[in-house]
């Protein structure tokens, strides 16, 4: 018996630590057991600690010592509820030593909040004493997002927390913070390196969305657009606080920044902020906004906020990437106006409807040079529109005030149309009557729908 025992304590620890290198599933909402996976002191971490897809976690605190991963995968997690209270401590703490990792994860300031655009309604203003993260070690925000959360204080001459209270390192990678207020205390500050994020309608009161007194904030590829307030603090004894590795949209001078693509833009044309095909909260970018294309090819990582692949020669700032790098068309994204320059006078109008269908309308002429107003609705496939039934209206009269009689709709033909980018296409066409024949002609966008993303 005293064998057996002996055996058993020894095989105990290898079986604890076995256990503790595998993946750690969390039960939707299940505060208790998330907690106490990410406190595994070191050399006892989880290799991953993964949440249940899309789940709601409300008021729950971690305790950070070892180095620890966790994967939202799409979860929303709330801050501060209910810590209204003094005395109340930070809900997420990282320490001295330690690193935390968090990717794929919502922040929200309640589960049932709807999703608010960029030019949406601002935060609910909650009063915190304590910033929502405490991080003494390094934390890491990759594909992450932060959306209608207010920061402050609770009353006059009482200085409250913000998003994170930084002595340590903090990394942010394709994360996306939208709609947060700040009163007296900048929204990130200390050492902090900023690559591929988009941080918009921020408003801030007594200081900034970046920076403090100390440390150095480094942006890459970013779009940074604050809505009151500055972006970067402005202060004499702070001149060297902020590194710009190039490629970034800001919507102020005040961080300084002149590498190459730097600039200055009031608006950067932004979308809605939703997930857009990933899991994560980003705002798309619209088809005219500067920070297409903006991004240092040094700088660009392999895929965005959605997981989707970046271009590599050269990519977009933000945590969003137009087309997710391969350029094809979203499901609106084919409606427009198109021409062909070299041949003036006709166009073709492209309108996407409910489910996989699509207008398409030719405003052309026949070889006599009669006027031909075509038209259809095809079935699209991938990026092409296939018209098997394409009708003309023949034999029409105006009248005075408005009304037109004899209209016959006619079979025509058929329509195939071949768009290959958000800019390019194609029609080809083939029709029994002898005045128009096959042909084909090469299209290009004279117009965008404003407000409909062009790609994915």
């Amino acid at each position: 018996m005293r064998h057996f025992v002996w055996c058993f304590l020894i095989a105990f620890p290898i079986v604890q630590t076995a256990t503790a290198a595998g993946v750690v599933h969390i039960a939707n909402g299940d505060c208790v057991a998330l907690s106490a996976a990410a406190s595994a002191p070191q050399g006892q971490e989880p290799a991953l600690i993964a949440l249940t897809r899309n789940g709601s976690y409300t008021g729950c605190s971690m305790n950070v010592g070892g180095n620890i991963t966790i994967d939202g995968a799409g979860a929303q997690m709330s801050l501060f509820q209910n810590r209204g209270d003094a005395g109340v401590g930070s809900q997420i703490n990282v320490a001295t030593g330690a690193r935390l990792s968090l990717r794929n994860l919502n922040f929200r300031n309640s589960p049932s909040t709807s999703a608010a655009a960029p030019r949406g309604p601002q935060p609910k203003f909650l009063v915190y004493y304590v910033p929502a993260i405490e991080n003494s070690g390094t934390l890491v925000l990759e594909s992450v997002s932060l959306s209608d959360e207010g920061f402050g204080y609770s009353g006059i001459g009482e200085l409250g927390g913000g998003f994170i209270g930084n002595n340590g390192n903090v990394i942010l990678r394709n994360a996306s913070i939208v709609n947060s207020t700040n009163y007296f205390g900048a929204l990130l500050q200390g050492n902090v390196e900023i690559s591929h994020s988009t941080i918009v309608n921020s408003q801030t009161y007594g200081t900034s969305v970046l920076g403090s007194t100390y440390g150095t904030i480094t942006v890459a590829n970013s779009v940074i657009a604050n809505s009151g307030g500055s972006v970067c603090y402005n202060s004499a004894d702070a001149p060297s606080q902020f590194v710009s590795r190039g490629g970034n949209i800001i919507s102020d001078t005040s961080c300084g920044f002149s590498a190459s693509n730097d600039h200055v833009v009031a608006d950067p044309r932004l979308l809605d902020f939703g997930t857009h095909g990933g899991v994560v909260g980003n705002a798309a970018l619209n088809y005219d906004s500067p920070a297409i294309g903006n991004g240092l090819a040094a700088n660009c990582e392999a895929t965005d906020a959605r997981g989707l692949a970046r271009g590599q020669d050269k990519c977009d700032a933000g945590a969003y990437e137009v087309g997710g790098g391969d350029g094809k068309l979203s499901a609106t994204g084919m409606s427009g106006l198109y021409f062909n320059a070299s041949n003036n006078g006709h166009y073709v109008s492209i309108q996407r409807l409910y489910g996989n269908d699509a207008l398409v309308i030719w405003n052309t002429f026949d070889q006599h040079g009669t006027p031909a107003w075509l038209y259809g609705v095809g079935t699209v496939s991938g990026d092409k529109i296939h018209v098997d039934q394409v009708a003309q209206n023949v034999g029409g009269t105006l009248h005075a005030g408005g009304a037109v009689t004899g209209a016959t709709p006619t079979l025509w033909g058929t329509f195939d149309v071949d768009l290959s980018d958000c800019y390019t296409a194609s029609l080809s066409y083939s029709s029994p009557l002898s005045q128009f024949g096959s042909g084909s002609t090469s299209l290009q966008r004279l117009a965008f729908l404003d407000g409909v993303n062009c790609a994915r």
